[in-house]
């Protein structure tokens, strides 16, 4: 099979977390908020550039930004440059709703709390699964299929008057 050359959907899921506290070296906190914003920022408006400017040629386009509840309530003292990234790609993904709806190109933005992925297992793992799981009213992590379908229907296109919104993904833990 050979690929049609077309791109309808960007789906922009990379994030990294990574531990540093204000008492840590400065060193170690000046890495970690360059990584964590390369990463799960400036990463994700590269992508959404090339998307855009692909998608101004093809007469529209859907871009999917995957966020966090971080964005919206804060985290952590250790992890406030993950919740700082985070609300940098809400901000972008309104941005670009706001900048090229006209072209046909819709932006949303999912923002899962705790999902059973790899990222989410170190944690468990360290802190326990209650840990995890106290403040999600629902009462356990969210299958990462919560977070597909959720893409899978922005990617359908069905509800363009939704560009620019976010989704809550989360059990409840945080509704904004």
């Amino acid at each position: 099979m050979t690929w049609r050359g077309q791109i309808d959907v960007s789906v922009n899921t990379a994030g990294i977390i990574q531990s540093a506290g204000i008492d840590d070296d400065l060193h170690l906190w000046s890495s970690v908020w360059q990584t964590t914003l390369q990463v799960n920022l400036i990463a994700v408006a590269d992508l959404c550039r090339d998307a855009i400017r692909h998608f101004r040629d093809r007469a529209g386009g859907i871009i999917i930004n995957v966020a966090s509840r971080a964005a919206f309530r804060g985290d952590a003292p250790d992890y406030i440059h993950y919740a700082a990234s985070k609300g940098g790609v809400i901000a972008l993904t309104r941005s670009i709703a706001r900048g090229f709806a006209a072209d046909n190109i819709l932006a949303f933005a999912v923002a899962p709390g705790f999902v059973k992925t790899e990222m989410a297992e170190v944690f468990i793992q360290e802190s326990g699964e209650v840990a995890a799981t106290c403040d999600i009213p629902l009462g356990n992590i969210a299958p990462p299929q919560d977070v597909a379908h959720v893409i899978t229907f922005l990617s359908s296109g069905s509800a363009p008057h939704m560009t620019g919104t976010t989704i809550d993904i989360n059990g409840a833990s945080y509704m904004h």
